[in-house]
């Protein structure tokens, strides 16, 4: 296990063994012509009719793109009662798209945090699809996913397995079959670090961005009464609440937890069914796989905010010392979300990493 550290914007390493810029023009490069092919998908103008008009009232141009590229497909669930077709949200190359990049490039999957959506990684998403195909998911239940199945049929519950079931119908379905490297925030992590135990041999590697995995369910909130949970649930979607959450969420509070990233955060709440989908989850207890970290066996990047205020770093060595392949990197001045406040240097990690996870990388290693 290899611990790293990484100083401010600079983007530099301490030990300095070779320098950010070139690093990124080795790791990037090479697929920047692939890209300009390729991502086709990045290309549309309006955002798509499912997306809330209150899209027009964001400011940010890599929001206001990832809206605009953003669709759905149908992805059917097996695991829930009637096996649905669910009208799934995301942002990401056709197979046809994805074909065109390297052969031995695999795909990233981005997985957002708790109650958020696939423009958690508006800053981050066009990074890493200039070097490999790669798909910001909704997962049923949260972001611009169609929840209105939830709305009709207040029973179902929405539990992780299900989430992990939804992911697999997605590569098998809208991916071109290549290995995936899946990149968590958050509760992402545990999303991420569910499906690669639950489904290894479609996971090449993991990414986790100050990634949650050792608390374990919701508590008692999973058999409270449905009006109860229908209260907390509302409080979520809350201008105060938000812009608190989203206060917490940075180091550089001024530069980053603005009115405008608040709207950014709500836009899906504002969608029909979200409030029944999100206590579908709740009633399902949520992720309890603190016993399965342990017995991860893909290659683990924890990628850390040193002054996280949401998860206590000591997380961070906590992941190291329980994973058994894992590789720990500092981001110094950084908050919770790495790929929102230093996506750039977020970005160059994960390619690096990627990098490594080639065959004859791994054989070397070996």
């Amino acid at each position: 296990m290899k611990t790293l550290r990484y100083v401010d914007h600079n983007i530099l390493p301490e030990s300095r063994p070779h320098n950010c810029v070139r690093a990124w023009r080795r790791v990037v490069a090479p697929c920047v012509i692939h890209a300009q092919r390729s991502a086709s998908h990045l290309n549309r103008a309006q955002p798509a009719s499912f997306i809330p008009p209150q899209v027009s009232e964001i400011l940010e141009p890599a929001a206001q793109a990832i809206a605009a590229n953003m669709r759905r497909v149908p992805v059917t669930i097996s695991t829930i009662p009637g096996s649905p077709e669910v009208a799934t949200a995301f942002v990401g190359p056709t197979r046809d798209e994805a074909s065109r990049y390297p052969k031995d490039v695999p795909s990233i999957f981005l997985l957002h945090g708790f109650d958020s959506s696939c423009m958690e990684w508006r800053r981050l998403y066009p990074l890493l699809a200039a070097a490999a195909p790669t798909y910001a998911l909704d997962l049923v239940g949260w972001g611009f996913t169609d929840s209105s199945l939830f709305q009709s049929d207040p029973s179902l519950v929405i539990r992780p397995e299900d989430k992990a079931a939804h992911m697999r119908a997605f590569l098998e379905a809208h991916t071109d079959g290549r290995p995936v490297v899946l990149v968590g925030a958050s509760l992402g992590g545990a999303k991420a670090l569910d499906f690669a135990h639950t489904y290894p041999e479609l996971v090449k590697g993991v990414v986790l961005i100050d990634g949650q995995g050792f608390i374990d369910g919701i508590g008692k909130m999973s058999t409270a009464p449905r009006w109860l949970l229908w209260l907390g649930v509302k409080v979520l979607q809350s201008v105060p609440l938000r812009q608190a959450a989203n206060k917490m969420a940075y180091f550089d509070k001024e530069r980053f937890a603005t009115q405008d990233a608040m709207r950014i955060g709500r836009l899906h709440t504002l969608l029909p069914g979200w409030l029944d989908a999100n206590i579908a989850f709740m009633r399902s207890g949520g992720y309890a796989i603190s016993g399965k970290i342990g017995q991860i066996q893909q290659d683990v990047l924890v990628l850390w905010g040193r002054n996280d205020e949401i998860l206590d770093p000591s997380y961070a060595t906590r992941f190291q010392n329980t994973l058994p392949r894992a590789q720990l990197l500092w981001v110094e001045r950084c908050g919770h979300c790495a790929h929102l406040e230093q996506p750039q240097l977020a970005a160059e990690h994960i390619m690096e990493f990627v990098k490594g996870l080639a065959p004859a990388a791994t054989a070397a290693r070996a």
